[in-house]
């Protein structure tokens, strides 16, 4: 899981050489629309390791404290991008929520196979401290912080953004981005030539209603 002190490896090949095998895996479950006003959302513990008794069973389930989340792109606090720092472990997930605005920290260190809730970040502290909503992709950095990718502005319009976290910490400590972004999506960065792709989707509004076939058949109309 480590090298150099840190938390992953220098590069893919190094991982392939010398990493050691998971034998956990964790998986969002989201609740469907129907029921999610009802049930939350759920981390589940999959046992991946051949030769456990366990093995390919679900061995524990983390239900989130509140409903109508959707847990979206998990994340580490931190990876091989800051693996040469020893000062840093990957020993919590991140889970945004893209529908409640909200994002838990999990704590995967103290118990592996039985993961517990740390922290969250309310979605009021997204609204007051860098003014976004909807975060969907966790990604963490070479400077131990956790950047996420938002979708929308407080009130569910079009806004792309990303948001910085502090990743000893886990508050918010700024908006990351310079320039006016219409639409946010997925991203994905490359520390070796300073380089990050993002993409674009659509606004909250639009997406958390679900596909309507009315808006398609009003489209249409409009053209006439």
């Amino acid at each position: 899981m480590a090298c150099c002190g840190g938390p992953g490896y220098a590069s893919p090949l190094s991982a392939m050489r010398s990493g050691a095998r998971e034998t956990l895996v964790y998986i969002p479950c989201i609740i469907p629309p129907s029921r999610r006003n009802v049930e939350p959302d759920y981390l589940v513990t999959v046992d991946v390791d051949p030769k456990s008794p366990t093995y390919c069973k679900v061995i524990h389930r983390l239900h989130m404290p509140n409903v109508a989340d959707e847990l979206h792109h998990s994340g580490w606090n931190a990876c091989s991008s800051c693996h040469d720092d020893p000062s840093r472990s990957r020993n919590r997930l991140i889970l945004p929520s893209v529908n409640s605005n909200r994002i838990y920290v999990v704590d995967t260190g103290t118990d592996q196979r039985k993961p517990q809730l740390d922290t969250s970040i309310e979605p009021w502290e997204m609204t007051e401290k860098c003014g976004m909503s909807a975060p969907h992709t966790t990604h963490c950095l070479g400077s131990g912080d956790i950047m996420i990718s938002c979708m929308g502005d407080p009130k569910g319009d079009a806004k792309g953004g990303f948001v910085l976290i502090d990743g000893k910490s886990f508050t918010i400590k700024k908006k990351w981005e310079r320039e006016s972004i219409e639409f946010g999506y997925d991203f994905w960065y490359q520390p070796y030539h300073n380089v990050m792709i993002s993409t674009e989707w659509g606004s909250p509004k639009a997406f958390r209603s679900g596909f309507n076939p009315d808006h398609v058949k009003q489209d249409c109309m409009d053209d006439v």
